[in-house]
């Protein structure tokens, strides 16, 4: 095995793609594609970059980088423990996020970084030349492979709003991996740098790890948490099939899905959808689930199924084929029903027609009885590539904030959301990275600040250069 500065023999290059906005950046390797995102350019170079050195590191050998972005082509070489240079250039002493380590001396050559516009920019002097290297980030901050350190602070990155930038621990995970966090704040699940999956509780201690079934890159989505009896076991899906974990571990129950089926947790359990069927894992096997003439599957609960109609009531179906049928209550102001257009555990998002005007009236339902939660008029146009966003106490669909626990519903104009944690919805108003509360105020955020994927016991779970952190509340 090649363990030198060139790239193995016979591997193909790795093919490195930057989106025009330098948002993503496709990573492709052997063939498979991952997309990979950041807040900034450089953030979303890094992640690129990550992406890569995880590749070197599991060939244990240097491999070619074929990349490219709005500025250009060029070449790069990555070694197994992340040091980038020019393919035919000189070498520049950077890691790309796997194998710094604190206090780790620098050899060889002076490295001088700056920053031109969106390109991270590098020049290695040698021998009186100067070679131009993009895509390189930067020499990463000192990690903490365990949840031991009680002084972490997220460096080089903003904290969301409500959280400091010192965190009760770090954990370093596989690059290019998304965390998944449980819906009760009890645990975090997320892929580390053996490529084991890895649930940690909220002082950042290890619950149980296992071996992944599959290779990290053909994970789809996130680990997701789901329902089983009084505590959350973990999913995973990839390849055809899903994986389902008990809440303390050990041996998954494996399920064949399908053939084009997909997997949706819109509810506490897993749902798979596929030609017409709807089916739920139970007892080994996927069993299907007797839907009334002409309703659809939305989301899977412990026990039973919620089926729609695009334009009438709900109903949710019982693994015993037993049927509950919810009618919606109307909201001050509405007509008739237009569309139930999607729906969670606890609430089914419906559009109401307005009585008066032209705008449709949005409405937040209770998935069990049909009252109205929250309702709001909103521009019809607005609601089009609409999707629901719940964190805590807040949530979003489309451009309308909805306050959970006070049953307000608002419309803010311009507002495009993207994620949502504890109290906060996050997006952007007006191409800004943006905010908003349960007051549908919107707060701009820095461009360098961190999402939360979830709140684990109060504390925001981050990622950033790689690694996994819980950020303390103000």
């Amino acid at each position: 095995m090649n363990r030198g500065n060139g790239p193995g023999p016979h591997r193909s290059p790795v093919i490195l793609v930057v989106a025009p906005d330098e948002r993503s950046a496709e990573v492709t390797i052997e063939g498979r594609t991952r997309v990979v995102t950041g807040a900034t350019p450089k953030e979303t170079r890094r992640a690129a970059l990550d992406v890569a050195a995880g590749y070197a590191a599991h060939l244990g050998t240097s491999v070619l980088i074929n990349s490219r972005d709005a500025n250009g082509a060029w070449q790069l070489i990555i070694s197994p423990t992340g040091v980038v240079r020019a393919a035919g250039g000189t070498e520049v002493e950077l890691t790309a996020g796997r194998g710094a380590k604190a206090g780790r001396p620098r050899r060889g050559r002076r490295v001088l970084m700056a920053a031109a516009g969106g390109t991270l920019a590098v020049a290695a002097v040698a021998g009186g030349g100067v070679v131009a290297v993009r895509m390189l980030p930067d020499i990463t901050a000192t990690r903490v492979d365990s949840a031991e350190d009680p002084a972490v602070t997220l460096e080089g990155r903003s904290a969301p709003p409500g959280f400091t930038t010192q965190a009760a621990w770090r954990l370093p995970t596989l690059p290019g991996t998304r965390p998944g966090v449980a819906p009760d704040g009890g645990a975090a699940a997320y892929v580390d740098p053996e490529e084991r999956l890895t649930v940690v509780g909220p002082d950042g201690a290890e619950l149980w790890s296992a071996e992944l079934p599959l290779p990290a890159g053909d994970i789809e989505g996130a680990p997701t948490f789901v329902s089983d009896g009084d505590a959350y076991g973990l999913a995973v899906t990839g390849s055809g099939r899903l994986w389902l974990w008990p809440p303390s571990g050990g041996a998954p129950d494996e399920f064949t899905l399908p053939e084009g089926s997909r997997v949706t947790f819109a509810g506490a359990s897993a749902l798979v959808l596929g030609d017409g069927r709807a089916l739920v894992p139970d007892d080994g096997g996927l069993r299907p689930i007797a839907m009334p003439s002409g309703y659809g599957a939305m989301l899977a609960d412990p026990g039973r199924v919620l089926t729609a109609v695009q334009d009438g009531p709900w109903r949710w179906v019982g693994l015993d084929g037993e049927t509950t049928e919810v009618e919606p209550e109307p909201p001050d102001g509405a007509g008739d029903l237009a569309e139930v257009l999607t729906a969670r555990s606890r609430y089914v998002i419906v559009r109401w027609v307005a009585e008066e005007g032209d705008q449709a009236l949005l409405a937040v339902h209770d998935s069990g009885d049909g009252s109205v939660v929250a309702r709001t008029l909103v521009d019809p146009a607005s609601l089009a590539d609409a999707r629901w966003l719940e964190g805590g106490s807040v949530a979003a669909y489309g451009p309308v904030v909805v306050d959970l626990d006070n049953g307000r519903a608002t419309a803010l104009e311009g507002f495009v959301p993207t994620s949502a944690a504890g109290d906060r919805v996050y997006g952007e108003a007006a191409g800004v990275p943006v905010a908003v509360g349960a007051d549908a105020e919107p707060t701009d955020l820095p461009a360098d600040v961190v999402r939360p994927w979830g709140l684990l016991d109060g504390r925001a779970v981050v990622i950033a250069d790689g690694d996994l952190y819980a950020l303390t509340p103000q």
